[in-house]
């Protein structure tokens, strides 16, 4: 069983899979995830097409369970089957995991019926005051990611690290304060969780991309953006 796996079986029982999206107006335009308010399933469906069969959603195509590392020793790809696809309840018929033979089962994996056109997923990295430290808070939160991140399923995958900021102070001194919390997160995930540096592009996009437009002072604007780049 993968690293996260096991987190995502409890957090699938206990707390469902409420969307984490935000109530202000921004959140109808961009219907995207936020790390710190997700579940474990949340921030892997975000960010890949494949995921645990624990976070199993109705439609989501089953595949074949696959041995990885800890499982003789080797690390195989996941294989489609044409095993039955979860029914939807909508057609009157509850959904139902398929079985797959132990000791796949720990393994089994689910492709989203529906992956999300972008892979990616917010998040509000707390900083020290006008500063590239991270807080504790931050690094709490990088520690679920980095979960994530490290399970089987996302091994291969590379994730784009962007920094953003509001538009207080000149929009070159936030272009450089970006990129330096972008690489602050990096060096982070790097060093803590073993992450490959290859893995983890960063680049600062400073106040170019505002999540509220209309408001490019608020705090929503300073944020962290993940982004699988491998599809």
């Amino acid at each position: 069983m993968t690293r996260t796996t096991r987190a995502f079986t409890s957090s699938w029982s206990g707390a469902g899979l409420a969307l984490a999206l935000l109530t202000s107006p921004v959140a109808a335009q961009d219907a995207g995830y936020w790390l710190n308010e997700a579940s474990d399933c949340e921030v892997f469906r975000a960010l890949n097409e494949v995921v645990p069969a624990a976070c199993a959603q109705p439609g989501d195509k089953m595949l074949e369970g696959v041995r990885t590392r800890g499982w003789g020793g080797k690390s195989r790809g996941i294989t489609p089957r044409a095993l039955p696809l979860l029914e939807d309840p909508a057609a009157g018929v509850a959904p139902a995991a398929q079985p797959i033979p132990a000791p796949e089962q720990a393994m089994a994996a689910v492709q989203q019926a529906n992956p999300p056109a972008s892979k990616s997923i917010n998040a509000r990295i707390q900083f020290e005051f006008d500063s590239f430290r991270l807080t504790d808070d931050a690094k709490a939160v990088l520690d679920r990611l980095a979960g994530v991140l490290s399970d089987d399923l996302m091994k291969d995958k590379t994730v784009e690290i962007e920094g953003h900021a509001d538009a207080v102070g000149s929009a070159v001194y936030n272009l450089s304060l970006s990129g330096l919390r972008a690489r602050a997160v990096r060096a982070y995930l790097i060093q803590e969780h073993g992450i490959a540096p290859e893995r983890l592009p960063f680049v600062g996009k400073g106040e170019t991309e505002l999540y509220d437009p209309a408001h490019p002072t608020a705090a929503v604007n300073r944020r962290v953006v993940f982004t699988n780049t491998t599809g």
